[in-house]
């Protein structure tokens, strides 16, 4: 009977002494975590343990950071982070960059702190706080981006299309410097930009991610920013010309720097030379035109405007022209000068109206035109009457003939003026209604 007792105990004995172990040895666990740390953790303030004291000690320990001023701490999605003595943080979670803890500082922290920290879109830091290779500034990247300082420009946000591109530029050492903002909203709400200390660089979903810097983003910036007719850039600038051009939503806009080139003076004294100028309109009806403009959108587009076919559509210095129509025989002239304003041909040896003669176009601007100018021919007479007497800024079209005549075996607008007036008129003409048809806006020039 004992025996069948003491038997049917014992599994009620052993469970309890089962339980009595484990409770012993959950509290021993317990005073362990709480009176002796690990090994490898150190005191400094607050108890630094785990991979957070890793980076603490890789990046120089106490000599770098200080003391601890706050116990490690849980940050979002179960990570961890330690806040220390010498402007800095170490955050670590486990699924971020293999689980080693990286250290945010300073105005980076700051500017990360303002954006939401690890809650927000930059998520976790990926690399500790480094320098730039330019030796000037300092960055941390992030899960979601990247936050950059400089001693000019403090502490910026930057991230997606928009880093990208930046970084495929060379990041702070490519042309467009350090960001100067954070990523920011457009004032219409379509689109995202960040400004650069050369620059800028837009994103919006019509038009995609594009750098506008120099004299192209001054002009854009003047007309409006996205909110002018031109809207959001649509690529890149690009060389077109012999200048500098961009495509936006609603048309282009193309600068050049000067040329320095001067075009041979008008010689009057030469026999059937002439000169011919023609008003094209007031600059207050067709604003975004001026001399430089006119003359850029005419030597780019010469079968759009030019009355005399044979020319390239674009016509560069040295370019060849097999001009037809002058006394029903064709001949070549050449591109002999091109410059801020105008361009000269001059004609070769097999040219019916002779070698060496010049023809000069360029435009001019002129304010409340003299009363007492020569050589002016309107070829309407609403244009007289707006013109003469005006206090306004007018746009001109100036043709100039000028060169030797031994050769000359025909007449035309090269050598005659009368022939020349029959030409010119229409082209001035043409120029006057069909230039703001153009989707280009040229820069001003500027020395």
């Amino acid at each position: 009977m004992r025996n069948w007792v003491v038997s049917a105990l014992r599994p009620t004995l052993q469970q309890h002494r089962t339980k009595l172990v484990a409770a012993a040895t959950a509290t021993i666990t317990a005073c362990t975590l709480t009176v002796a740390p690990a090994p490898a953790d150190v005191f400094h303030g607050y108890w630094i343990g785990g991979r957070i004291e890793e980076t603490y000690h890789r990046l120089g320990g106490w000599g770098r950071f200080g003391d601890a001023t706050t116990p490690e701490s849980v940050s979002a999605w179960n990570g961890r982070f330690q806040v220390f003595q010498r402007d800095a943080s170490i955050y670590w979670h486990p699924n971020v960059d293999g689980g080693t803890a990286h250290q945010v500082g300073g105005r980076i922290r700051d500017k990360w702190g303002d954006l939401g920290w690890e809650n927000a879109a930059l998520g976790y830091p990926v690399t500790d706080e480094l320098q730039t290779p330019d030796g000037v500034g300092r960055f941390n990247h992030f899960q979601g981006g990247s936050i950059y300082w400089s001693p000019n420009t403090d502490a910026h946000q930057i991230w997606g299309g928009i880093r990208d591109k930046w970084a495929a530029q060379g990041w702070e050492t490519g042309p467009l410097g350090y960001p100067t903002t954070d990523e920011l909203t457009t004032p219409d709400g379509k689109g995202k930009y960040n400004h650069f200390q050369n620059g800028s660089i837009y994103y919006s979903p019509a038009g995609g991610v594009h750098t506008v810097s120099g004299k192209i983003r001054d002009y854009w910036a003047k007309a409006g920013w996205e909110k002018s007719p031109l809207g959001f850039p649509s690529s890149d600038p690009y060389t077109a010309g012999g200048g500098i051009k961009q495509n936006f939503i609603g048309g282009s806009i193309q600068a050049f720097e000067p040329t320095g080139v001067a075009l041979e003076k008008f010689d009057n004294k030469a026999y059937s030379s002439y000169r011919q100028v023609y008003p094209l309109f007031a600059k207050e009806d067709l604003p975004r035109w001026h001399a430089a403009g006119a003359h850029r959108e005419l030597i780019q587009n010469m079968d759009k405007y030019f009355p005399l076919t044979g020319c390239p559509k674009e016509i560069t210095q040295g370019a060849v022209c097999t001009l037809s129509g002058v006394g029903g025989r064709s001949g070549k002239v050449t591109v002999d000068r091109i410059s801020d304003t105008g361009f000269t041909l001059k004609t070769a040896a097999d040219h019916p109206e002779g070698a060496g003669r010049l023809l000069t176009i360029r435009f001019d601007e002129v304010t409340a035109p003299p009363a007492d100018e020569k050589n002016l021919v309107f070829d309407t007479a609403d244009i007289k009457t707006r013109y003469t007497g005006s206090n306004k800024t007018w746009i001109r079209l100036i043709v100039e003939s000028s060169g030797p005549t031994a050769s000359t075996q025909v007449q035309g607008p090269f050598s005659s003026e009368h022939i020349g007036t029959q030409i010119w008129g229409p082209f001035a003409s043409t120029l006057r209604t069909t230039l703001d048809k153009s989707t280009t806006t040229y820069v001003p020039l500027t020395p």
